[in-house]
């Protein structure tokens, strides 16, 4: 532990360590903390988030770990689990500094003895709060759906457990005041992102137009729709190619794949799948047009999708779906392209203007850039955070 830390904190319920939402949402705001040695942070991983993780416990980047795992068919495992994890945040407790438990999203069947425990010997507990559980639909596993089914169940919990809760959204934010009903105080942090991934140089039209989408691919995301805009423009205009990265399930996975290979221009279109992180913001910097494309569902709009506060800061154009907060921070036309969700007629017509008026790439992106530069910086919003920390 750093002598000179002001707060200890253990994060739940995300790993530090991919380029997934949760991941760079904590590593975001927790990272600018760890680099001025305001903060130590411990991190209890769930093995299912341990992507790229060899070792059960180790340090990273100045952040020591535990992956923790158990089969829901071996009661003995899950005991194992609920010891070593109520272990390690024992081991990580400082006698000297405040300890804060930092917990990303909703307290879970999975969570609520650590958290639990936690609170009992110590810590301030941190909610972290980026989608409204009571809109999901899909669910992954039965584990999946029992995890999303405990998290709606304990929303009453807040109260009890939390000394402070971060939402992502307005929506979010609206709906933890209700919940926590004046007896835990509630902040709006939005999307984050780290500025200095993209240099700010001068643009030159290219031989080829890339338009990029990277994140998940679930329902939510309106990937079909983007395929088969994409088809249309790529069928009108020759130098055009579609480039996407990010991690899908395997049911999302199928889908994407049936969907590309079923475009008329399959041979245009480039899946990278999930792609480490200083690859990721390389293949981000080549492009030329980023996609937002949620659908309009109460889901996507209680949420505010990380990737697009990536897409602001390229300097570059962006085509964005009318859903959640975008209309508080963006105006069309001024510093991006807005489109109803859905609409594969202003998809298309959209990216087609950008390709038939190029100079729009750079004068959107411009404006774009500013509003990332306001709202977004993650150096700004981790100073908001460690204001909290300070707080309860």
């Amino acid at each position: 532990m750093n002598n000179n830390s002001q707060y200890n904190v253990v994060v739940l319920g995300a790993s530090c360590f991919d380029g997934m939402a949760s991941s760079m949402r904590v590593r975001n705001l927790l990272e600018p903390l760890i680099n001025d040695d305001s903060i130590t942070v411990s991190n209890l991983i769930y093995e299912k988030e341990a992507n790229g993780i060899i070792l059960c416990e180790g340090t990273i980047n100045k952040i020591n770990y535990r992956v923790i795992r158990f089969k829901i068919t071996n009661i003995q495992s899950l005991f194992k689990f609920i010891w070593s994890g109520i272990k390690f945040i024992k081991v990580c407790k400082s006698n000297t500094i405040k300890n804060i438990l930092y917990n990303y999203e909703y307290p879970d069947i999975k969570n609520i003895s650590f958290l639990l425990f936690a609170k009992l010997i110590g810590y301030k507990i941190i909610f972290d709060v980026v989608e409204d559980f009571r809109y999901f639909t899909k669910y992954k596993s039965k584990l999946n759906r029992l995890k999303i089914i405990s998290s709606i169940f304990f929303l009453k919990l807040f109260p009890l457990i939390a000394h402070a809760v971060v939402a992502i959204s307005n929506h979010l934010y609206n709906l933890m005041l209700q919940v926590c009903k004046g007896k835990v105080p509630v902040y709006l942090i939005p999307i984050t992102v780290d500025l200095s991934r993209f240099v700010l140089k001068p643009y030159y039209l290219p031989n080829n137009f890339k338009i990029f989408y990277g994140g998940s691919f679930g329902e939510k995301d309106g990937i079909e729709y983007l395929i088969k805009a994409f088809d249309e423009v790529s069928l009108k205009y020759n130098n055009v190619e579609l480039i996407l990265t990010g991690r899908a399930s395997d049911t999302d996975n199928e889908k994407l794949h049936h969907y590309v290979e079923h475009s008329v221009c399959k041979d245009k279109i480039f899946y990278k799948g999930y792609l480490e992180n200083d690859e990721y913001y390389e293949v981000l910097n080549q492009c030329d047009i980023f996609c937002m494309t949620r659908v309009n569902s109460e889901f996507s709009n209680a949420g505010f999708p990380f990737k697009l506060g990536e897409y602001l800061s390229s300097s570059k154009a962006v085509i964005a779906t009318n859903v959640g907060d975008i209309p508080k921070y963006l105006t069309n036309h001024k510093n991006a392209l807005i489109i109803n969700p859905g609409s594969l007629v202003e998809l298309i017509n959209s990216l087609s203007y950008i390709i038939e008026n190029p100079e729009s790439i750079s004068s959107l992106g411009q404006q774009a850039r500013k509003v990332a530069e306001l709202n977004f910086d993650t150096q700004l919003l981790s100073r908001k955070l460690l204001e909290i920390f300070k707080k309860i």
